[in-house]
């Protein structure tokens, strides 16, 4: 009796480990159901031990270029790239220590009579001036006077050349419009943490360069 309830508990186990077993193997998720476009997956590119160690290398050596430096310059960041630029910066938190130098070009020139002391003065030699057969002038807020806007220099140039010839003699040319063209960060006394991270930085502003520099004068900075 003993032997027969021993068999019939075995084949109770047998009976349920086979019936679990089945639900978990019925109940197994597909994975491969979730892949997306498997066949439309390229590796685009694989960096090779040679190149991953000639990089290090580089990177090794602009590290010890740069250390002990008094200052370093990060130069030739894009005008695009500039408010990108500023935040990534930012977010190093070097203070007093960051100074930021534009790099700009003009792409307007004018001619123009200086500002007056007072606007009445402005207006008197305006009427002056379409008296001599200038007539497309106008008053800025500054009490100077607008004679025409050009594209380059040597029309600016020539165009005051020609109102010369009319007679007048107040008028004088320059730039009108400057745009950005590029942008440089100074850093001063960068320690060995802000030199990695600046080369690290440098990745990410391919036409950036990073160099070791003296030091200008903090009034020339200022200015």
């Amino acid at each position: 009796m003993s032997r027969l309830l021993f068999f019939l508990l075995l084949i109770a186990c047998l009976a349920l480990g086979a019936h679990l077993w089945l639900t978990v193997s019925a109940g197994k998720a597909d994975y491969s159901t979730r892949e997306l476009n498997r066949d439309e997956v390229r590796v685009i590119a694989v960096t090779t031990p040679l190149v991953a160690s000639r990089g290090a290398e580089q990177a090794r050596r602009d590290l010890q270029g740069l250390a002990g430096a008094a200052c370093v310059e990060f130069s030739g960041i894009a005008a695009a790239d500039a408010p990108r630029a500023r935040d990534a910066f930012a977010a190093l938190k070097l203070g007093e220590r960051l100074q930021e130098r534009p790099v700009e070009e003009v792409t307007r020139y004018w001619v123009f009579v200086p500002p007056a002391r007072e606007r009445r003065i402005a207006e008197a030699s305006m009427a002056q001036l379409r008296r001599q057969g200038v007539n497309d002038v106008s008053i800025r807020p500054d009490n100077s006077i607008s004679l025409g806007v050009f594209s380059t220099e040597d029309a600016a140039q020539r165009f005051l050349a020609s109102i010369a010839a009319k007679g007048v003699k107040d008028a004088t040319e320059g730039p009108f419009v400057k745009e950005l063209r590029e942008l440089t960060m100074l850093v001063r006394e960068p320690d060995t943490e802000t030199v990695a991270r600046l080369t690290i930085l440098q990745r990410d502003f391919p036409s950036a360069q990073l160099r070791a520099v003296t030091c200008p004068a903090l009034d020339a900075v200022a200015k």
